[in-house]
Order: structure tokens, then C-alpha cells, then sequence
């Protein structure tokens, strides 16, 4: 931009430099009517091409390029927060933003070819969900694919879909660039969720694909927690998996976090 600006030919320029032009067609504010004052690019040729007129600086111009300017801002706004939206992003925490250490130095490290994801882990509203959609949020932004679902949302839609996990479901969340899995620990831990549970992380995990993981349950008692039922090998496979490429971080309880706490 500031380069095509500095090629930027008035008529008084042309003239000064002794350019060749045609005469510019004369052109008027529509708001108060002053001639506007032509501007041209450089031909090839050398002939002054006139591309169209400088913006006047009137009331009545001034506000209508205030107008489009706000009109623009909320139109990429919009565009903006529904592509949030398709990211996984919910409405309570689309102003969530980093304010935890770990989560800037971790962002600021980043490196996608590394594989390296974190485990945040804390009680409940210990801002888990806060972390993960600021997280979520900061790849977007920085051009990556990612989806923030919760791993009960994960396997519905994949159950909902296909009378068995089936491969392009896994699939599904196994491409994105960057998968960020909130409440982890909260579904039923029978053979077809641990499974299907396995082949997503597994999957990422032999990509170097980075994942994300809050839970409730620290590694060992999630570890536990999903070998309730029986499953326990799937259990330990993706909590290793999970160890082996994840950062711990762990949020301390948070006070006075809701209504009924004032």
C-alpha cells in the first residue's frame, strides 16, 4: 500500500515533472460540489494514466467514508466471530484471552512440526474452558485449523453419523491442524468410546499433530477415571499418549467466580 502510494501522480506533480497526460475528466464531491483533484499511476509508456480523484476532506464526505468504514468493521466482525463459531467457539467465552504464563510461552514457542500440545487440568471453574477457547482463538488467528469441541460433542456427532466409528469419522478430527478437546474425562468409558477415543488421539499422535486436553482429572486419576468400566489398556494408551506429547498445566481452584458466590 505505502508503495502505491509513493507512485501516486497528481496533476500538479504531472506538471512539475513535465509528464505527458490527456486532460483528466473533471470530477466533483457529491457532497459539496468542490473539484476534486485528479490522481495517475505511470504508464509504461510514460504517459500519466489517471485512475481516479483524491477524497475530499468535507463534512458530508467525511462522514459517509466514517460510515463505510464502521459498516466494514462490523461486516468483518461478523465474518470473523461465525468463523469462531464453525471453530468450535461458544458465545460465553468468545472474549476469552490469554492471561495465564504457560499458555503465552507455550503459544509463543509454537512449533506445528513438534507434535506438542498441552493438559490443562484444574477443578471445576478453575477456568479451564476460559484457557482452551483463548487457545483455540490465538490459532485461528495465526492461520491454523482448529476445532475446540468436548469429547461427549465429539462422539455423538461421530455415533450420530455412522453406525460404527468408521474411518472418515475418525478422520474427521484426527486433519485438523490443531484439535483442542475441553472436559475430557466426562464420557462413558465402554469399549466403542475408548476405542474410538484411541484412534483419534493415535492418529494425531503418529501425525505430529498437536492436541489439546482439559479435564478435571489429572493425568493418573483420568487415567483411572477411564478404565472404569474394564477398559483399562485403552485407558493407559491414551493417557501415555497424551503424557508422551502434552505439556501439564495446572489451574488452581478460582473464588467468587459466579452469582450465587456474591
Amino acid at each position: 500500500m505505502a508503495d502505491e502510494e509513493s507512485r501516486i501522480i497528481t496533476l500538479a506533480s504531472a506538471e512539475e515533472r513535465g509528464l505527458e497526460y490527456e486532460e483528466p475528466a473533471e470530477r466533483r464531491c457529491e457532497w459539496c460540489g468542490n473539484l476534486l483533484d485528479p490522481i495517475g499511476l505511470l504508464g509504461f509508456n510514460g504517459k500519466v494514466i489517471w485512475i481516479g480523484a483524491k477524497e475530499c476532506e468535507c463534512d458530508g464526505a467525511c462522514e459517509e467514508r466514517a460510515l463505510a468504514e464502521e459498516a466494514e468493521r462490523k461486516r468483518k466482525a461478523k465474518a470473523e466471530a461465525e468463523a469462531l463459531r464453525r471453530c468450535g467457539v461458544k458465545p460465553r467465552f468468545a472474549h476469552a484471552k490469554v492471561d495465564r504464563r504457560e499458555i503465552a510461552e507455550y503459544l509463543d514457542a509454537f512449533d506445528m512440526r513438534s507434535g506438542v500440545g498441552l493438559y490443562i487440568t484444574g477443578p471445576s471453574r478453575a477456568g479451564k474452558s476460559h484457557c482452551a477457547t483463548a487457545l483455540a482463538k490465538a490459532f485461528f488467528a495465526s492461520g491454523y485449523s482448529v476445532l475446540m469441541t468436548s469429547s461427549l460433542s465429539m462422539l455423538d456427532e461421530i455415533k450420530a453419523s455412522y453406525d460404527a466409528p468408521s474411518k472418515q469419522g475418525v478422520e474427521r478430527y484426527a486433519g485438523y491442524d490443531v484439535l483442542i478437546i475441553d472436559d475430557f474425562g466426562k464420557e462413558n468409558a465402554n469399549s466403542w468410546v475408548m476405542g474410538t477415543l484411541f484412534q483419534i488421539i493415535n492418529d494425531r499422535y503418529e501425525n505430529m499433530k498437536p492436541t489439546v486436553v482439559t479435564s478435571q482429572y489429572a493425568p493418573d486419576a483420568l487415567k483411572s477415571r477411564m478404565g472404569r468400566s474394564g477398559e483399562r489398556e485403552s485407558a493407559e494408551a491414551i493417557v501415555e499418549r497424551l503424557k508422551e506429547t502434552c505439556r501439564l498445566v495446572v489451574l488452581p481452584p478460582r473464588k467468587n467466580v459466579g452469582l450465587m458466590d456474591k
